[in-house]
Parts: C-alpha cells; structure tokens; sequence
C-alpha cells in the first residue's frame, strides 16, 4: 500500500498537530489567534520519528516544531493545503531496522523528487490494537512533507520559500512545466515506492509486491470494499456487519481463484523446467539449475473454481450495482447542491431586493419629512412682516404700484438671505439643500421680474420728484441686494440682473442730468 492525501485548512486540519500526533511528539502552535499547545507524547505504537532533509540540504538542521509552524505560516489562505502525507506498509517480513532504513530512503526520495523536507513516523501496531482485532502485520509509516520547496542560506539555516512543490500545484501549472497530470505522478510515486522495496526484499530473500491492481497483473480476483472505521470498530467487537460479509465472500472466492492462478503458474513453470531439461540434456543449452519453489499445491475442483467464479462474478455485479448507485447518488447529491445553491441565490436576490425596496421606502420617508420641514419653515419665513429699515425706503408708499413692487422686492431679497443662511446651517439635510437652492432660484426670478417693474413704474411716473425717489429707493435696494446675491444665481439670472441693474443706472443718471440742466437754466 502506498497512498496519500492532503493536510488542509479546509478541512479543520493543522499541520502542527498532523505532525505532533504522528510524532507521538508534544508541539506547540505558535499562531497568536489559535494558536495551542498538541501534546501526544503518550502515545503508543510509535516506533520513530525523524526529520528528513532533502539531498541538496544535506549538513543542515531543523526541529519538527519549527518547520511546522513555518509550514503553517507560509501559508495565508484559510482553506490552504499545508502539508502532504504519504503513507506506505512497510513489509512484514524485514526487521525493525530494515523498515526503518526503508522507510527513511523512500522519504528522501519524495524529498529529493519534490525538493521538501519530509517528516517520517514509524508506527507498528500495539497490543490493545491487536486485541480489537487488528493485524500484528501492520507495521506502517506516515511520511509528511511540506507543500512548498526548501532552501537554506548562507548561514545554514533551513526556511521554506514561497514556491510550491510540483505536488501541489494544479495539473495546468504541471502542463506548463512539462509534467503529466497529479494522477499520473501519482502513479508514478507507486512504483517508486514498489521498486524501493523491492530491492530490499530481493536483497533479503523474500516474495516482491507489485503497485498494480489484480486487474493490470492479470488476476481475475475481486477487490475488497472500504469498510470504514464504524464497520471495523465493530466487526472487531464480534458484531457482524453487512460490509464485512461482503468482503468475507470475496476472501473465500479470492482463495479459490488464487489458488487456480498459481496451480495454472505451477504448471507453466514445470512445462518450462521440462524444456530446460531437454535442452541441458542434448547439450544444445546450458541453464544452470536453480532451486525451485517451495509450492504446495492445492487440488481445486472444477466445481469448486466454477462455484468461485460465479461468486466472483455476482461479487463483481453487486460492487458494479454498489458503485452505480453510488454514482447516481453523488449526482443526486450534486444536483441537490445545484438546486440549492439556487435556491440560496434566488432567496438571496429576493432578500436583496426587499432590502432595496425597505432603503427605498425609507429613503421617501425621509425625504418627505425633511420635505415638509422645509416647506413649514420656509411658510413661517414667508410670513415675517417685511420691514423698510432705510429713510428713503420709509417714504413710498407701500400701496401704489411701485410701492408694490418694491416690497416684493425687499421680501425676495430677505427670504434668500435667509434661505442662504438656512443652507449654511449644519443640521439643514443635503434634500433641504436642495429644496432651498430651487426656490432661491426661484425668488431670484422674482427678484429680478419685480425690479423691471419698479422700473418701468418709476419711468412711467410724470413727477419729476417723485421718480427721482422712486429711483433712488429702488437703487439704494439695488445696492444693497446685487453684491448679496449675485455670486449665487444661475449664469442667466445673473445677466438679467445686471442687465436691470444697468437700466437702473441709465435712468438714475438721465434723472441726475435733466435736472442738472433745470437748475441752471433757471440760474
């Protein structure tokens, strides 16, 4: 067995404590938010654990809390993978010593293929495992590696850089740099694993193992389906279980059909011996002898092998049948996730859209609040009594025709003085800004519609002295108003007025030289 799988945020994993409990080790997380103290010193079963540093690091050092903690701070995504593990049964046959000198080769060369450190934890199987039924056999090693390339310095210290391993990156970046796919590797990660170990145990005189699958070597034998840990937890306890039936069936049947495959092979392997033999013996071909197998072989009826194909066979249908309905499950299940999410958008927009039309309705109340306020100050401005302040105001009339257009034009001006004010004031809303600034524009324009007509009312007057103080009193107002207002009307309402105001100054002038002229004549 070589397999491997992912240390990932995502999945509530942490590499510090991966490590520690593989380790059998007590580290400390150094992150400030969660960071916490994983403490399994007192677990059982583990027979080592040591760093292992890639070829190129040779000579260098780094301690296992330390690399962790680096590991984990390397890496800024909240569902970012932040460790790979490897996990390989060691063969049962080798001593102590030997698993461990392969365990620690097959790690540098993970080291040494991705340019990481690994992390090796040797663990064999413990007295209270074997009594819930495990295997005494399952000696076995984790083998942990960072997701991102080591280097060191000048100095000789050991730190990660910010490159990923080409483990880790995605099967476009591998297309990119010339690598095949993650699956692929994979693959290829077990028959390095396969040939490792089998040099050892050639060199120790056992049986090999072979990383393919009964199907790739020929052997018409059924694999076994994943208990599970609930399963396993109580087949150990002596309560039967659907699943361990099931795998039970396929041992039996497997015995059969495995005991074909070598009766089949020992009878290949003698047809072969015969041949050599009658080579050797005509002296054609000379083949060294060579010890043959120990192999006891077991009679298999043809009722027996028959019955243990069609075991095989319904095995086969009802793991097809299994996986099928898996299948249609997982797109159940997917399709579920895509009508969920939606029904999670759908509801989303809606609630996004009530929430819109909730800011909406609360942005016209607000508006028709600050809207009445207005409108009930601007009333009550309206309806102060218009006071003539200066002397010459004082005597026109304020009933004759000019008089009326003259206070229409003292009340414009100081209800824009006053909405001047009101805008300038720092609890006025940017709305009653607004508000304010149309109906300045507005009193402008009746600002500058009633000064035209006091000064027609005043050309149209046939008394000499009574236009001079209509004139007067309408360009003392004048005076006073035009510097007031006039930066803050529009461009146009600004050329009217100064287009009124010129008229004004015409007819006062006019006004000034007839009776400049009166006066000496009569001199």
């Amino acid at each position: 067995m070589a397999s491997t799988k992912s240390v990932s945020r995502g999945q509530g994993q942490n590499a510090v404590a991966a490590a520690a409990y593989r380790a059998g080790d007590k580290l400390l997380d150094e992150d400030k938010e969660h960071g916490k103290t994983h403490d399994y010193e007192k677990r059982s079963g583990v027979l080592s654990a040591d760093i292992i540093l890639p070829t190129a690091l040779a000579g260098g050092d780094i301690g296992r809390s330390e690399l962790w903690n680096m590991a984990e701070r390397n890496e800024t995504r909240k569902n970012s993978r932040v460790a790979r593990e490897w996990l390989i049964a060691l063969p049962h046959e080798l001593s102590e010593q030997d698993r461990k000198v392969l365990a620690h080769d097959f790690a540098r060369t993970l080291a040494d293929r991705y340019q990481v450190i690994a992390d090796c934890a040797i663990h064999v199987p413990t007295a209270k495992e074997i009594e819930r039924g495990a295997s005494p056999l399952n000696f076995h090693a984790h083998i942990l590696l960072t997701t991102r390339t080591a280097t060191i310095d000048d100095d000789g210290k050991i730190y990660l850089t910010k490159d990923k391993a080409d483990s880790e990156i995605s099967d476009d970046d591998r297309r990119k740099k010339g690598l095949p796919r993650m699956s692929a590797e994979i693959k290829t990660v077990r028959e390095l694993w396969e040939h490792t170990a089998n040099k050892v145990l050639e060199a120790k005189g056992h049986h090999l193992i072979d990383s393919r699958s009964y199907k790739s070597q020929g052997i018409d034998l059924v694999p076994q389906i994943k208990m599970g840990k609930d399963a396993t937890h109580m087949e150990r306890k002596g309560i039967p279980t659907e699943k361990g039936r099931f795998n039970r069936e396929i041992i039996q049947s497997n015995e059969l059909v495995w005991n074909k495959h070598l009766n089949d092979n020992q009878k290949t392997n003698a047809k072969a011996d015969r041949t050599i033999a009658d080579l050797r013996e005509s002296k054609l071909f000379i083949v060294p002898a060579v010890p043959k197998p120990n192999f006891k072989e077991r009679k298999v009826s043809d009722v027996d092998l028959a019955r243990a194909y069609d075991t095989a066979n319904r095995l086969k249908n009802i793991k097809l049948d299994r996986e099928k309905a898996q299948q249609a499950e997982q797109e159940r299940l997917r399709q579920k996730q895509i009508a969920d999410a939606a029904q999670k958008k759908q509801e989303q927009l809606e609630q996004e859209k009530r929430e819109q039309q909730q800011r909406r309705e609360q942005i016209r109340e607000r508006i028709a609040m600050e809207t009445r306020q207005f409108n009930q100050h601007y009333k009550q401005l309206a309806q102060q009594l218009i006071k003539f302040d200066k002397p010459h105001l004082q005597k026109i009339d304020p009933n004759s025709e000019f008089g009326k257009h003259l206070v229409a034009i003292v009340a414009a001006d100081t209800l824009m003085r006053e909405l001047t004010r009101y805008q300038r004031d720092p609890s006025t809303t940017k709305h009653q800004r607004e508000l304010a600034e149309i109906q300045y524009e507005r009193l402008g324009n009746t600002l500058i519609a009633q000064s035209q007509s006091a000064l027609d009312s005043s050309k149209s007057t046939r008394q000499s002295m009574t236009q001079k103080e209509y004139t007067a009193a309408l360009k003392g107002v004048f005076d006073a108003m035009v510097p007031e207002h006039k930066q803050n009307l529009t461009q146009t309402q600004q050329e009217r007025l100064q287009s009124v105001s010129s008229a004004l100054n015409d007819h006062s002038y006019d006004i000034n030289r007839s009776r400049s002229r009166g006066l000496g004549f009569q001199i």
